[in-house]
């Protein structure tokens, strides 16, 4: 048997919310045999995109966006395993593309998803390949239009210096040579895909990491991936940091990303053995851990759709998501999105306590929580804390909401409908539902 509080801290991080049966399943269970389950995405076969999403809506572009954005969310909250989407959400701020920035089609932006979706905890050499020519990856870093004669550097660049290498591992040679290679792999405005167009490609002589050679587009990424055994170990250290960090908490020791990164280069670049390996470290169940992240906004929606049972659409979070910060499918630049200080703006979280007004005001529609009316000041607290999957409360958070309520009560009538109101709202925006 496992201790139920890993278990929580586990489903939070990989599962988005900590649903009781999958708490109480996983806790019957050593540690090991639950990071099994959560990886074991099989169990939700493979999702196809819905039809709608498949091709373009040229009259209603817009529609087709809103579409995208509520399927997505809620399918993150109705996979039989979701951790099958948290990966779909980590690659898609890695490997990133941008509607509203060059891509300009919800199909593109969607064919990526499912990209990541399909790919998800596979190779990572095979997900790389597959994204460099996906549509959305070249309109978005101008492989689209990169030609002999005219090499564009955007996705040469990004490949190295955001998405395998970092910075100071390659030398801007590198970055000619590789938008050099990538020439004539191309995007067609007639089939709309990928196309290799042979007489737009180079086919000289090119210098990359100091083998000169005709490397073509495919081969610059085996180099970095799998066949310079140096770039692939800082390839393989990037690619563990950014899991820990994405799932654990910043600033890891080198320690751990070092041995992460051996894992992920035995198992020859596959994903499932680093993510089996990163869950099963003891730190990642440490306090450091379980404190280390800020629910980003869209797990902060999430935490708000379970427990309430409102779906993305009810919440209009296709719009309202901007306020707090991160809006799916349009990542602020090609860098993608930062944690905890990033989501901790006065904007972001003025944001935040916008969406959790809204839900209040639907949670008591139809006389929705009169039940408050009749607890004490401590139990009508107790009773939100839970119902919000927020309990139990620090003793700090649950004594000032529980002041503030009675401060409520002794202004206004108890049976007035501002006091189990505004106890609704405190509770969403408290620090442990920005926790996650």
């Amino acid at each position: 048997m496992s201790d139920p509080a890993d278990v929580a801290h586990l489903l939070r991080r990989t599962e988005f919310v900590v649903k009781p049966d999958r708490l109480a399943a996983l806790s019957a269970l050593s540690i090991a045999a639950a990071v099994d389950n959560v990886l074991d995405v099989s169990l939700n076969g493979t999702p196809p995109l819905p039809g709608y999403l498949q091709s373009e809506d040229e009259e209603d572009g817009w529609g087709q966006y809103v579409f995208a954005y509520n399927w997505w969310m809620d399918a993150m909250l109705s996979r039989p395993r979701p951790f099958h989407e948290k990966m779909t959400l980590f690659w898609h701020g890695h490997f990133t593309s941008s509607l509203q920035d060059g891509v300009g089609r919800v199909d593109h932006m969607m064919s990526q998803n499912q990209l990541y979706r399909t790919q998800a905890l596979g190779n990572l050499v095979t997900l790389t390949q597959k994204m460099a020519i996906e549509p959305a990856m070249l309109l978005y870093l101008s492989g689209a239009n990169n030609v002999k004669g005219a090499p564009n550097e955007n996705f040469g660049r990004e490949l190295m210096e955001l998405f395998t290498l970092g910075v100071g591992n390659y030398t801007q040679d590198d970055v000619a040579a590789a938008a050099r290679a990538w020439t004539g792999h191309n995007y067609s405005e007639f089939t709309s895909a990928y196309v290799f167009r042979p007489a737009k490609h180079d086919n000289g002589n090119k210098a990359l990491f100091g083998t000169t050679k005709n490397w073509d587009g495919p081969d610059v990424i085996n180099e970095i991936l799998r066949d310079n055994v140096g770039k692939r170990a800082v390839a393989a250290k990037l690619i563990s940091r950014k899991l820990w960090e994405f799932f654990a908490y910043p600033g890891p020791a080198q320690n751990i990303v070092d041995e992460l990164a051996a894992v992920l280069i035995a198992a020859n670049m596959e994903l499932k053995p680093l993510l089996v390996a990163l869950f099963n470290r003891s730190e990642f169940y440490s306090v450091a851990a379980k404190q280390g992240l800020v629910r980003t906004p869209t797990e902060f929606a999430l935490q708000l759709m379970y427990r309430t049972g409102l779906k993305s659409d009810d919440l209009g979070l296709s719009w309202s998501a901007e306020r707090m910060g991160q809006v799916l499918l349009n990542p602020p630049n090609v860098s993608g999105w930062k944690a905890n200080a990033y989501w901790l703006n006065t904007s972001a979280l003025s944001g935040r306590a916008a969406l959790a007004r809204d839900i209040t005001w639907k949670l008591r529609d139809h006389e929705g929580f009169d039940n408050l009316y009749d607890l004490t000041p401590d139990a009508a607290v107790d009773f939100v804390a839970t119902y919000f999957g927020i309990a139990p409360l620090s003793s700090v958070t649950r004594n000032a909401l529980i002041a503030a309520h009675q401060a409520q009560r002794a202004t206004v009538e108890w049976d007035d409908w501002w006091a189990p109101t505004n106890l609704l709202t405190m509770a969403m925006i408290s620090p442990e539902m920005n926790m996650a």
